[in-house]
């Protein structure tokens, strides 16, 4: 099954070249041979291939199909599915059950798709290289030796493998594309209230949202639609010829590898060479307005509304139990919502909603407008994909030690939640030694659908994206 992608099986499945169990069962197979990527906390193969038999009894009975039908997609396991536990990749909430599928999961179900099963993720969602303490590391399929990103690596890893030919993951400082950057595939954080929230732990409905992850623009620009509830469509076909492309440098360069910065000055060449405007604009104080508004609004929320979130689940579990089993030390820290000063925090979090959040908003719309730009670009993360023991370790950029440099990993990708700007992230090319970089396109709320249409106009001119060494019929002997 060569082009396992979800615009050409959910095509062969319609016209009825291929059965929607065959392509369950290519799928189980696929994850089984990756099965050392640790991509998976659950995948039930009786669930899955009864979902894939009666997709086909629907073809059979000449009912309507969605533009999903019988197509496998992956789902972040803090993300409500029933039949699956959320475990929100925590030890605590194993076996802990949903009372119903998160809305954007249903509007997938609804579409025809089956769930392919819950991936790995680090713990609770809360750090950048999905190296799990309970679950297990999951792995970067183009070097064994460096992350897979996070919050979503099981997603994004996944996908990167072909294992699936989609997969959901979550968004709040970048868990959905800073993943997708350093495995080489298509992410989006859409705009602010683009898909309908709810069904996610830990839930900060103020920043987090749920995001695609594909290979390329064309299926995620499929999956966007089905979770936004629009018409299925391409975006409309744009031409960089004429495109005016904001570079900011600054607080977005403060740490660079340069191999990432070689990557990226590449794009841009190819960008330029297409007919693109480069305009060198920058965009002071916005990193420090982001901070402002970032922290208070999930600190707060993930307070308040976590015991809203264990209401209905079952068996019945509490906070402080789900924070006594993390596995994680590090976690432990981050994730303590009994320690809290409500009061407080929503001080702080009325303050961000009020004051800050606003004139970040106005500050981004206004740099938008009156540079005239189409979209702003950037490098996804500052460095490619690294050889880490932790998410809290120093990190070695170009030969320098940068103390606790993977907090920069985020650096790039805070803004647009604090924000609710729309960001695609989309592989810009390899570095000298074979990673994956990504280019990040940011467009004013609601330019999603033009986005896209952008990334589609930058992967034509880039040329095709390999897949990394680690996909079924090749060896996984090094994972």
């Amino acid at each position: 099954m060569e082009n396992f992608t979800l615009i050409a099986l959910a095509a062969a499945i319609a016209h009825g070249e291929l059965t929607a169990e065959t392509v369950a069962d290519e799928m189980l197979q696929r994850c089984a041979s990756g099965r050392r990527l640790n991509t998976l906390i659950a995948q039930d193969a009786d669930f899955v291939l009864a979902a894939a038999r009666e997709a086909d009894q629907k073809r059979a009975s000449g009912a309507a199909l969605g533009p999903l039908h019988g197509v496998p997609v992956l789902i972040k396991d803090n993300i409500d599915v029933l039949g699956y536990a959320t475990t929100a990749g925590t030890p605590g909430l194993a076996g802990i059950h949903p009372p119903a599928n998160a809305p954007v999961v249903q509007r997938l179900l609804d579409a025809g798709a089956i769930v392919a099963g819950k991936s790995n993720l680090h713990e609770l969602a809360v750090g950048g290289t999905s190296q799990n303490d309970h679950f297990g590391y999951v792995l970067n399929p183009w070097r064994a030796d460096v992350v897979a990103g996070g919050s979503s690596g099981g997603s994004a890893v996944a996908v990167a493998a072909r294992l699936v030919p989609a997969a959901l993951g979550t968004d709040t400082n970048g868990s959905v594309r800073g993943p997708c950057a350093m495995n080489g595939i298509v992410g989006l954080r859409p705009s602010f209230g683009r898909y309908p929230y709810g069904g996610t732990f830990p839930g900060t409905p103020t920043r987090d949202s749920v995001g695609g992850m594909t290979p390329d623009i064309a299926d995620l620009a499929l999956l966007d639609a089905v979770i936004a509830g629009e018409p299925v469509d391409e975006p409309r076909a744009v031409s960089l010829r004429g495109l005016r492309l904001g570079r900011p440098g600054g607080e977005y360069h403060r740490v660079l590898d340069r191999r990432t910065e070689r990557v990226m000055e590449e794009a841009v060449r190819m960008l330029r060479d297409a007919g693109a405007e480069i305009v060198a604009v920058d965009l002071p104080g916005m990193h420090a307005l982001a901070t402002r508004v970032a922290w208070p609004l999930s600190a707060y929320e993930v307070v308040a509304l976590t015991p809203k979130l264990l209401a209905g689940r079952k068996p019945a579990i509490t906070i402080e139990e789900i924070v006594a089993a993390i596995a994680s030390s590090a976690v432990r820290e981050r994730f303590n919502p009994p320690a809290s000063d409500l009061p407080k925090l929503e001080r702080a979090w009325r303050e961000a909603l009020d004051v800050h959040r606003p004139r970040l908003q106005a500050m981004l719309a206004a740099y938008f407008a009156d540079n005239r730009l189409d979209a702003l670009i950037f490098p996804t993360t500052p460095f490619p994909a690294l050889a880490v023991p932790h998410d809290v370790a120093d990190v070695m950029i170009n030969g320098e030690p940068v103390k606790l440099g993977f907090g920069y990993l985020i650096h790039n990708t805070v803004y647009q939640s604090a924000s609710g700007i729309p960001s695609l992230t989309v592989p810009a090319g390899l570095t000298t030694d074979g990673l994956p970089v990504g280019i990040s396109f940011d467009g004013p709320l609601g330019s999603d659908r033009r986005l896209l249409a952008i990334g589609a106009a930058f992967e034509r001119v880039r040329g095709p994206f390999p897949a990394p060494p680690a996909v079924p019929g090749r060896s996984f002997a090094a994972f």
